[in-house]
């Protein structure tokens, strides 16, 4: 690691958002690249008229979310988001109170927000510094690029192992494998 953390320099995460928008556009940005995920939130966030809250988003028909560049299996999963968060206000407001594994089990339940979206929100807008998001094929490039040899593909398992030496700090060392490969 010492050897990427002086070839990439620093790593500075820009400052979260709310909680709420941050999923938002982690569903938009499930399986597209970082370009067209922006432009689709862009149109979504003047959709809106600038306010990505639960009510906004269940105001809008899926039509609406498909003109924006939503798929219609996102405009599910953002209205699912928008219900959950609107039904169950407190709990959502709690996040930052949870521990990892409860975080994960919160979102998890909302239909389109899976386990790797769970980690990137723990990571990116709940900053904690100890998850390691084994399932991102970023890590798994950059595992194989600086960690282990681009002619071996190593299991989970060593992935996981290895990580282990990173403890508290697995977040960190994502960061760093992340950009290693951009």
């Amino acid at each position: 690691m010492e050897k990427l953390i002086l070839q990439t320099g620093p790593v500075v995460l820009p400052p979260p958002k709310g909680d709420f928008e941050t999923l938002v556009e982690a569903v938009i940005s499930q399986q597209l690249s970082t370009k067209a995920a922006a432009t689709i939130h862009g149109r979504l966030v003047r959709l809106s008229a600038n306010e990505v809250v639960p009510e906004r988003i269940t105001d809008l028909s899926v039509s609406e979310l498909r003109g924006a560049g939503v798929s219609g299996q996102k405009a599910g999963y953002l209205h699912a988001l928008a219900e959950a968060f609107a039904k169950d206000a407190d709990r959502y407001s709690r996040l930052h109170e949870m521990d990892d594994a409860e975080v994960i089990e919160s979102l998890t339940e909302i239909k389109g927000i899976g386990v790797w979206t769970a980690q990137m929100f723990l990571i990116f807008t709940l900053l904690r510094e100890d998850v390691f998001p084994i399932g991102d094929l970023g890590i798994r490039r950059g595992m194989e690029r600086f960690i282990f040899s681009p002619d071996e593909a190593p299991t989970k398992a060593q992935m996981t192992e290895r990580a282990e030496t990173w403890k508290p700090f697995r977040s960190v060392a994502s960061l760093y494998l992340w950009k290693g490969t951009d």
